[in-house]
This record gives C-alpha cells, sequence and structure tokens, in this order.
C-alpha cells in the first residue's frame, strides 16, 4: 500500500497530472471571464502545460498568473486582431453565401482554405508568445512559418479542433457533453496535447543557451 501512495508511482503521478490539469483548467477559466482577457489568458495556459510536457515548475498557480503578466498586452493584441480577422471572414461568407453561381463556389473553397489557415496561425501565435520573446509582428510571422513548417503536426491540430468543432455542431447531447468536459478540464487537456506538439516544434528554434526564452 505504501508504494501505491508513493509520488514516485506511475499511477499516483497520473493522478496528480489529472488534478493539476483540473486546477488549470479552472483558473483559465475564470481568467477568460472578462473576454478581453482570452488572450493573455491562452498564452498563459500554453505556458503551463508546455512546463508540464517537459517536466519542469509544477506550480500552476504562479506560472500561470506569471505568464498571464508578462503576455498581456501581447495577448490581448493578438487576440483583438484575431477577432477581426474573424469577423471579416464571417462577414465574407455571409456574402458569398447569397451567390449560387459557379465562380462563387469556388471562391467559397478557397476563403474555407483561408480560414483553416488563419486558425492555424493562432493556434501557432499564442504559444509562441508564452514561450519566446519576439515582437508582435514577429510572432504572427512565426506563427506563420511554423504552420507550413511543420505541416503534419499542423494537420493534427486541425482534426483535433474539427473534431471538438464536429461534437458541438452533431447534436445536443454530443454539445452538452462536450461543454461538461470543458468545464472540467477540456480546455487544459486539449492545451497539454498541442503541448506535446509544440515541445517536439519548439525544440528547432530553441538556441542552446535559452537566454531568450522564458
Amino acid at each position: 500500500m505504501s508504494r501505491f501512495f508513493n509520488p514516485d508511482n506511475p499511477i499516483m503521478e497520473f493522478i496528480a497530472k489529472i488534478f493539476d490539469l483540473i486546477l488549470l483548467n479552472l483558473i483559465f477559466i475564470f481568467s477568460c471571464v472578462p473576454i478581453i482577457t482570452i488572450g493573455a489568458s491562452t498564452s498563459a495556459l500554453s505556458y503551463v502545460t508546455l512546463k508540464m510536457v517537459r517536466g519542469e515548475d509544477p506550480y500552476i498557480w504562479q506560472n500561470f498568473w506569471k505568464s498571464f503578466r508578462q503576455n498581456f498586452k501581447q495577448g490581448t493584441l493578438i487576440w483583438i486582431f484575431s477577432i477581426l480577422v474573424f469577423i471579416f471572414l464571417g462577414m465574407d461568407f455571409y456574402i458569398i453565401n447569397s451567390q449560387n453561381t459557379t465562380l462563387f463556389a469556388v471562391i467559397r473553397m478557397l476563403l474555407w482554405c483561408v480560414c483553416l489557415v488563419a486558425l492555424s496561425v493562432f493556434l501557432y501565435v499564442f504559444p509562441i508568445i508564452s514561450h519566446f520573446v519576439c515582437s508582435t509582428t514577429q510572432a504572427l510571422k512565426n506563427a506563420v512559418f511554423m504552420t507550413f513548417g511543420h505541416l503534419p503536426y499542423t494537420l493534427v491540430m486541425l482534426v483535433i479542433a474539427g473534431l471538438i468543432l464536429y461534437l458541438c455542431a452533431c447534436s445536443v447531447k454530443t454539445f452538452a457533453l462536450v461543454v461538461v468536459i470543458s468545464g472540467i478540464c477540456g480546455f487544459s487537456v486539449v492545451a497539454f496535447i498541442y503541448s506535446i506538439l509544440f515541445d517536439r516544434i519548439f525544440k528547432k528554434y530553441e538556441p542552446e543557451s535559452p537566454d531568450n526564452i522564458e
């Protein structure tokens, strides 16, 4: 029995990680309540989950708050920019959907491609600003570069996001299930899975002496 409660026991480590993810999820949700803080909260979520993936500093609240404060301005600017981009794309869809010509059908397909690229860039950019010290413009450029430079990872992330959206739109029951899971640990678990991918990507760009990494 004493072996079971040993902190180094794989089962206990797994249980501890689950509790950490639940705690992180709750902190993330509460920090997103003002809506305008979603960008900074997302970058902080990525910062903490990447540390969890790498087995580093386990202090959830301290690390979350540290990243939230450091990336508040940058994360908020990118969040507002992302909202404007998707509002613009939504207006384009509204206009195009009112037309039934072959030309507009082609434009609609191209617009879907643009949406996927935009989504991919915003999936990358918040982890980038949480992990690397760079300007907002450079962070967006790096996000675009990584989107296409690591296409297999990008496709995996899009599939995960697409599956979640599909479950939300599939039926009322699956939507409710997604909402319940998201309230418990959904956001942090997805961020943790993404951070496994980001860990492999970011290591390619980290200097041997990480002086420019937070």
